[in-house]
């Protein structure tokens, strides 16, 4: 009887171990999360793979709208912050890490993120008439002949 119930005993235990270990090992992997779900698919899509093709008219547009960018930040911010975001920016740091470095109060919060909004919608435009210029100008289709088909 004893051997019984210790042979029970060992079975349940084993049991409720593995258990405890598959529920351990099902809670540790990632699961679909509605957080992380958009940014993978679009750090996956085909288009954010390739290369930009500007033209040069369209980098000097982009440069000029970056520089006007940082002109209104830098207007924005104290002598001392306004040094530590010349440097940041000549040592080629990303503005978004070099702004919250600046300890900028709630005002200047607001009004830097209205200047990258703004900044933001110059480069898409920017970017959507290198788009409009490609779709209406296509390479590999020619237009059709004016004359008739001959039988």
């Amino acid at each position: 009887m004893s051997i019984n119930s210790t042979k029970h005993l060992s079975i349940f235990s084993t049991i409720f171990a593995f258990t405890a270990i598959l529920h351990g090992i099902v809670l540790a992997a990632p699961g679909p999360n509605s957080t992380t779900t958009p940014v993978l698919k679009t750090q996956i899509s085909p288009t954010s793979h390739q290369p930009i093709k500007l033209t040069k008219q369209q980098r000097l547009q982009i440069q000029v709208a970056r520089q006007q960018r940082d002109k209104d930040i830098e207007a924005l911010l104290n002598p001392s912050q306004a040094a530590k975001f010349k440097a940041s920016l000549q040592s080629r740091q990303r503005i978004r890490i070099v702004l919250k470095t600046l300890d900028l109060n709630k005002d200047q919060q607001q009004q830097v993120q209205s200047i990258l909004q703004t900044y933001n919608l110059q480069v898409k435009k920017i970017l959507s008439s290198q788009v409009s210029q490609a779709t209406s100008n296509p390479t590999a289709v020619t237009p059709p002949t004016s004359q008739p088909i001959k039988k």
